[in-house]
Order: structure tokens, then C-alpha cells, then sequence
């Protein structure tokens, strides 16, 4: 039998997708690519905004079009959005609605489905050359604009000695690099009501099994960058040097009233006391436009704060009102042709911030792992290519001599010091 899925959203989705995969293709399934044709579909949602779920839907009408007769099963977080949301899941054409967290439901349902057993095992994904880790799930921030925290719970840290044995399993395959997700990285442990856990003592911990495994973090709040995570990143040379740090605004009234209890002060700060530590890092964030009340002031200090920050990369997006947030209930609502002008305008900035940060790294030499065999990510997570063939995951310094297309073009470091 035949099985295809499609995976929107955050990295943390892409984990537990990469479970349900895994389970099934020990059982003996045969993974196809989402157009082709496929026994079960499955459909990992997205609803952080309108377009996750307009793309969500997309998908499951797409499996019931390219197989009327498959099985079509939904999880992710859309399904626990609304109390309506699951008639319209299933008259979109789904079958089965269930929790990609409990996997053990949706193989109970195949196995009635199609009479067959599947093995309620759980192991590991290894088709990557780096590896996702999550190792909490769940939030308690509860930003006004946010959706997450009322579809995927209170933060629920996982055992680190869990999180250790399964980062083992994954280098006993081959992995190099690890990257340490989850909804809300930086609230790891604080659920266990005990200061032994948390994630700078995770990554002191990662580092002494391992000093030479590559570790990355997803996305981070500002908060979290305190005097012992500072500590952490000073101590831990395998740590790489991207910092997705979580903007949203730089105004400090939006950022008010978005309830993410910082200001543009304490960013830059913390900001700045990463970079002394890491000169040439990557630093990366989110930033919203249009959030309600949001005048021409407020998104030009959003501007002007970018460029001062010198993001290397920015994500973008519109605000996007979900039902039963407190932003949804606010006054002062953008028009959509407005949002998409400012989006327009911040993406353009955007472009050219990372452009800037591409050139400067010419000259310089890095560690890139190699995803294929021209092509890997340096340590601050630059694309970087080479005409010279490489072979697939492993890790080689390479001197980078020029920017192309948003990557960065490099040759072996031997080969530069021989010129």
C-alpha cells in the first residue's frame, strides 16, 4: 500500500509527521510524493493564519481529487480551532480526524480500515541529513494574536533523558546536526516546576555527550536570552550561530498591546549581547503588519527597527484575525489593502537586509553541511554552493568567494589556501 503526506506549518509539525512516516513505512508502506496517487493521504494542518488553513483545505481536496477511493486522514492544528471546524475538515473530503500526537489512533483506524496490522513502534526518521528534536510541546504566552496556545495545550516538557537517548539513535544513523524544536523552545522545563531542567542546561548536556554534533535552535523569544543561556552559548561551540529570534513588531506600543512583554530596548539588548558573543551570527525573526491599530508611525518604526537590527532574514506576515484571541476582538482592524502594501514594503526590506548580511560573509570560511552534493548550510544557516562535487552528509570548510541567486557560492578551503 501506498502513502503520501503533506506537512504545513512549523518545524515542530514536520517532527511529528516524520513519526508517522516512519511508523508506517516499518510497516511496510510505500511513501509517495502528495500528487501522486496514494491508499491514505494524510494531512498535517496549519492555522497560525488564514493562509494555513486556506492551504490545509487545499490539500485535503487535492487527495480526495487525485483518489476519490484513498483514505484521507487530517491532524495538525486546525482541527482544534473551533468547534465547527471538524464538519468542514470532513466535507472537504476526509475521512479521519485525529491528533498527530497519539499515532497509536490513526494506526488503530488503518487497521480497521483496511484489515491489516500496523507495528506501534517508535523510531526514528533518519531520511535527513539533520534532525529534528522536539522536545516540548504546548504554550502558556498567550500573545494576543495567537491561535497556538489554545490549539496545542499548556507547555509539556518531554524527559531529557528521552530527548538524549533519541538523539543518540539519530547518530548512530549518520546525523550530523540536530536542531532543538518545539512551540516555545525557550519554556522547555518550566512546566516540571524544577530550575534542573531547562534549555540551556539541555544543551550544556547535549554538548558533554557529543563535543563534536552540530546543534541548532528553532525559534526563540527574547526573554529566554538570559545570563545562563549566555552561558551556554559561550560555552558550547557546537552551537550554531543562528538566532531566530521573535519579533513581531518594533513598536513598543503593538508589542503591547500584542502582549509580548518586551520592548524594542530589551530586543536589542539581547540582540546585542548574542552578537558580542557571536559576531557573525545569523539573526532572523517574525514581524507582523497591520495588526490592529497599527498606524503609519508604528509600521515605520517597525522599518526603521529592522534596518537597525540588520535581520538577516525576516519573515513576514499580515495579521491574520483568529476567532478567540483577544486581537480579534480589538478595535482599529487593517484593511487587507493596506496590509498587503506594508507586507510588500517590509519583504522588499527584507530582501535587501539579506543581501547585505550574504556579501559580508564573502571572504570568510565556514563548516557547511551538505545536504546534496553541491549543496549544504554554513552554521548561520546560509545556503552555500559548490561546483565541485562533495558527497552528501558530511561537513567541509568552505571559503566563500561570492553570492548567487540568495546563496552563497564557495570552494574548499585547501583548494582557496593552495591559490
Amino acid at each position: 500500500m501506498k502513502v503520501a503526506l503533506h506537512t504545513l506549518g512549523c518545524k515542530v509539525n514536520q517532527y511529528d509527521s516524520d513519526l508517522l512516516l516512519t511508523k508506517l513505512v516499518s510497516a511496510g508502506y510505500e511513501v509517495r510524493n502528495f500528487n501522486q496517487i496514494a491508499d491514505i493521504y494524510i494531512v498535517n494542518t496549519c492555522t497560525v493564519t488564514h493562509t494555513g488553513d486556506k492551504k490545509s483545505f487545499q490539500m485535503i481536496r487535492r487527495a480526495r481529487r487525485l483518489n476519490p477511493d484513498a483514505f484521507v486522514a487530517v491532524c495538525g492544528c486546525m482541527p482544534h480551532s473551533n468547534e465547527e471546524i471538524g464538519d468542514k475538515i470532513i466535507a472537504a473530503g476526509a475521512d479521519f480526524v485525529f491528533d498527530a500526537r497519539k499515532p497509536d489512533d490513526l494506526f488503530e483506524k488503518i487497521k480497521l480500515t483496511f484489515t491489516i496490522d500496523v507495528p506501534m513502534t517508535n523510531m526514528i526518521n533518519n531520511q535527513r541529513n539533520r534532525a529534528f528534536i522536539k522536545i516540548h510541546d504546548g504554550c502558556n504566552r498567550y500573545c494576543s494574536y495567537c491561535i497556538v496556545p489554545y490549539v496545542r495545550g499548556p507547555v509539556t516538557s518531554r524527559c531529557h533523558t528521552d530527548i538524549l537517548t533519541e538523539i543518540e539513535t539519530h547518530k548512530q544513523n549518520g546525523i550530523l546536526e540536530i536542531v532543538l524544536t518545539g512551540i516555545q523552545v525557550a519554556a522547555y522545563g518550566y512546566d516540571t516546576g524544577s530550575d534542573i531542567v531547562n534549555l540551556p542546561k539541555l544543551i550544556n548536556k547535549i554538548y558533554e555527550n557529543d563535543n563534536n554534533l552540530r546543534i541548532r535552535i528553532s525559534s526563540i523569544d527574547p526573554w529566554a536570552i538570559n545570563n545562563e543561556f549566555l552561558s551556554a552559548v559561550a560555552n558550547t561551540p557546537t552551537l550554531c550561530s543562528h538566532f531566530h529570534l521573535s519579533l513581531q513588531s518594533g513598536s513598543n506600543t503593538i508589542l503591547h498591546n500584542m502582549n509580548r512583554r518586551y520592548t524594542t530596548t530589551d530586543y536589542a539588548n539581547v540582540a546585542n549581547n548574542l552578537r558580542n558573543l557571536r559576531p557573525n551570527m545569523a539573526l532572523t525573526t517574525d514581524i507582523i503588519v497591520g495588526f490592529p491599530g497599527e498606524t503609519d508611525e508604528d509600521f515605520e518604526k517597525s522599518i526603521q527597527f529592522a534596518k537597525e537590527m540588520a535581520f538577516a532574514q525576516i519573515h513576514v506576515f499580515e495579521y491574520s484575525p483568529r476567532t478567540g484571541t483577544k486581537a480579534a476582538s480589538m478595535s482599529g482592524h487593517i484593511s487587507e489593502k493596506l496590509k498587503a502594501s506594508r507586507g510588500q514594503k517590509m519583504r522588499d526590506l527584507a530582501a535587501n537586509l539579506k543581501s547585505t548580511f550574504l556579501h559580508k560573509q564573502i571572504g570568510k570560511s565556514f563548516p557547511v553541511l551538505f545536504e546534496t552534493i553541491n549543496q549544504g548550510h554554513t552554521t548561520n544557516y546560509c545556503i552555500v554552493h559548490v561546483k565541485n562535487a562533495t558527497q552528501p552528509n558530511i561537513i567541509n570548510d568552505i571559503y566563500i568567494t561570492g553570492v548567487t541567486d540568495e546563496k552563497l557560492v564557495g570552494i574548499s578551503l585547501k583548494e582557496a589556501t593552495n591559490k
